[in-house]
């Protein structure tokens, strides 16, 4: 399998409007790919970068007029177990289906059958935390 860097660490956040400031502003990092159209079916997803890897910022869905997140994500779902934090770390790869064979190969148990879209027009599929010591991994086949 050939891991080519650190594509993104992915941060479950409730409130992405503060860390826009937080990392934009306060920090200075380069706020870039607000997207309109969302590749995971409701998320809030903005790219804050710092030399070649990039930070996730990952809200889920609004919450309605009663504070319950409408149409519960698993960025909902992991904020109400473990808060706010880093979600996922991923890797980009060349070649997504290879490295999805490779990783199998080897044992490790990856989520998706096939990739999936992700951000920026990139193809992605995750690797299970019971198989990669608890940390939830993901490969990024860039398509842009």
């Amino acid at each position: 399998m050939n891991i080519l860097s650190i594509d993104h660490i992915g941060i479950a956040v409730r409130d992405l409007d503060k860390y826009l400031k937080l990392f934009g502003e306060d920090l200075g990092l380069e706020i870039h790919s607000l997207e309109q159209k969302d590749p995971y079916g409701g998320l809030r997803g903005v790219f804050a970068r710092i030399g070649e890897t990039d930070f996730e910022f990952l809200q889920d869905r609004a919450p309605d007029a009663s504070g319950k997140v409408i149409d519960q994500r698993d960025i909902a779902n992991w904020l109400e177990k473990r808060g706010e934090g880093i979600h996922h770390i991923a890797l980009r790869v060349e070649n997504i289906e290879e490295a999805m064979r490779d990783a199998k190969a080897k044992g490790l148990h990856v989520i998706d059958e096939k990739p999936r879209p992700g951000a920026r027009g990139s193809k992605i599929a995750f690797l299970h935390p019971r198989s990669t010591g608890g940390i939830l991994f993901h490969f990024v086949e860039r398509g842009e």
